[in-house]
């Protein structure tokens, strides 16, 4: 639980990072932000199913009621997965986008004049990525976006 803690934190601050440089497409950073609430809700659900399941009683659970469980969290267990690849898919996107905003920005440097001018416009290029890079595979849950949907 520390852990997972711990690395809702560091992605906090990767995307505040990224928030802060300004220069993100507006498109990519709404889906991460889409898909990192998709993953928090689901891992909200999956963590509730683990408790439903853990609060069987085995003395008197029957059959039918192990089988639920088994398959709720089965279920949730599944959802999970499908986000998480979402949501690392949304990151992978955006740290895509900004190296070649970064490949863009190193041009051919005819003197030495010039090499002042790229390096400069450059090195904001690089922060982007560095940010972006920072926060592949990570998620930030909050309770904005952590609140459990259930479909019937």
């Amino acid at each position: 639980m520390k852990k997972g803690l711990a690395l809702c934190l560091t992605a906090l601050v990767g995307g505040s990072l990224i928030a802060a440089c300004g220069d993100d497409d507006d498109d990519e950073t709404s889906d991460i932000a889409e898909a990192n609430t998709e993953f928090c809700q689901d891992l909200v659900a999956y963590n509730d199913t683990l408790s439903g399941f853990g609060a069987l009683d085995p003395t008197t659970a029957t059959k039918e009621d192990y089988e639920s469980a088994a398959d709720e969290v089965r279920d949730a267990r599944s959802d999970l997965s499908e986000s998480g690849a979402d949501l690392a898919e949304a990151e992978f996107d955006n740290f895509e986008a900004q190296a070649e905003d970064l490949e863009g920005a190193l041009a051919d440097a005819p003197d030495d004049a010039a090499v002042a001018d790229i390096v400069t416009a450059a090195q904001a290029q690089v922060t982007e990525v560095q940010a972006s890079s920072a926060v592949l595979n990570t998620a930030v849950c909050t309770a904005e976006n952590s609140t459990a949907t259930t479909e019937d």
